[in-house]
């Protein structure tokens, strides 16, 4: 029998973990394209910053991609609890690293800080399997849906705080370092709420050794199911387009409109409100009204309705008033992505046996940071050529997953 009990402090835990690694974000993009970063001379041209910043953007996930596997594979061997501690634990490591980094002006630092996040600091998929262990089948598709609104609620506030004190305080000795030591307040909250509140999930723990938990010949095997190697697919094309427009909109912002820090983390974090309005209400309105099928479908429509508007209006180079458009044309990028998600984590979870939740959530977000790692690379080398063309190639990966789901490999997916 299924059991909610560790439902609502995961859902905290995962506040203040997204938090702290959402502070972050839109001070990378003040780190590598502000004149005044303790990281680069203020002389430093456009292309170098660009590919720099794409390179540190892919490098977590690029780590993400051996670690995200192994870490969700011991989480069906040990347990969720120590998985998670890692996870939270890894995230202040980070900021912490980071900061120091900031502060000295020492660019190799704050690289293996971006290294340790990689490492260590990915939560997600065990998130999700602590849903797929305590929901039923009809309920995982909301609870999903709730465990991403609790990530947006955090994804929400840490841009507004980041912006905020990016160079409010102490500026000439610490520099944008200031969000990352409060980002290691918020990682070690989590941390802290990780050990006290939470209660372990998984109803079974094998005294098995690290390595012998870790087998690629399993992870082979769930990789092989034709239902999650389709949603896999899915996933990828779609995370092509959410991943791009999401990374290189802070840079296209700041280059072209000027955006300061303020306003780059209202825009980040009011991404994030989208996020978490869709996964809160959105979907559990669509849910009495259309099939898992149809909300996918809506969803990915919406998406590239967003992204297709957000392309056309920076083109036009919009000044004053006229530039709130590309804020409201985030609302359909946001609420298309993140409802498109929690239907494919749900589809992941459905696919498998209960004993493999861990694992199959590990190929999700193993599928999502080859993506993120390869749009890292590739985005930062377009904007060196053209600030715009990291977005204006984002509709494509969307487009061709409504393609393919209304193929032959959409109707043969098993989406209930």
């Amino acid at each position: 029998m299924k059991n909610n009990r560790s439902i609502f402090p995961l859902l905290w835990i995962m506040l203040f973990d997204h938090t702290s690694l959402n502070i972050t974000f839109p001070v990378l993009t003040l780190l590598f394209f502000d004149a005044q970063s303790s990281l680069f001379a203020a002389d430093t041209s456009h292309a170098i910053r660009s590919m720099w910043y794409g390179l540190c953007l892919s490098v977590p996930h690029m780590v993400n991609i051996v670690m995200t596997p192994l870490l969700s594979s011991l989480s069906d061997e040990f347990g969720r609890k120590k998985i998670l501690l890692i996870g939270t634990f890894g995230a202040f490591l980070f900021a912490i690293t980071c900061a120091f980094g900031i502060v000295w002006g020492l660019f190799s630092v704050m690289f293996f800080g971006l290294i340790i996040r990689g490492a260590f600091s990915r939560t997600n998929p065990i998130a999700q399997a602590v849903i797929g262990d305590i929901s039923s089948r009809d309920r995982k598709v909301l609870h999903m849906g709730y465990l991403q609104t609790s990530i947006a609620i955090g994804a929400c506030i840490g841009p507004f705080i980041g912006g905020y004190v990016a160079n409010q305080f102490f500026f000439a000795q610490l520099n944008f370092s200031v969000p990352f030591f409060l980002a290691a307040i918020f990682a070690a909250i989590s941390f802290i709420l990780t050990m006290i509140v939470f209660k372990e999930t998984l109803v079974v723990q094998r005294a098995t050794a690290p390595w012998a938990a870790f087998n690629f010949s399993v992870i082979k095997k769930i990789f092989s199911n034709p239902d999650v190697l389709r949603i896999s697919v899915i996933l990828l094309l779609s995370q092509i387009s959410w991943s791009l427009y999401y990374q290189f909109i802070p840079p296209t912002l700041k280059t072209i409109l000027n955006f300061d820090a303020h306003q780059l983390g209202w825009f980040v974090g009011l991404i994030a409100f989208w996020l978490a309005l869709a996964t809160s209400l959105g979907i559990k309105i669509l849910d009495q009204f259309f099939s898992m099928k149809e909300i996918l479908f809506l969803s990915l429509y919406l998406l590239l309705i967003g992204l297709l508007l957000t392309v056309l209006l920076c083109f036009l180079h919009l000044e004053g008033k006229w530039t709130l458009l590309i804020w409201f044309a985030a609302i359909p990028v946001a609420v298309g992505d993140v409802i498109a998600f929690s239907c494919l984590t749900a589809l992941y979870s459905n696919a498998v046996e209960l004993h493999e939740q861990g694992k199959v959530m590990g190929v999700c977000l193993t599928v999502i940071a080859v993506t993120w790692a390869l749009t890292g690379l590739l985005g930062g080398f377009l904007m060196s050529a053209y600030t715009l063309l990291p977005l204006i190639v984002t509709p494509v990966g969307i487009m061709l997953a409504i393609g393919l789901l209304h193929s032959r490999l959409g109707l043969r997916m098993n989406i209930n």
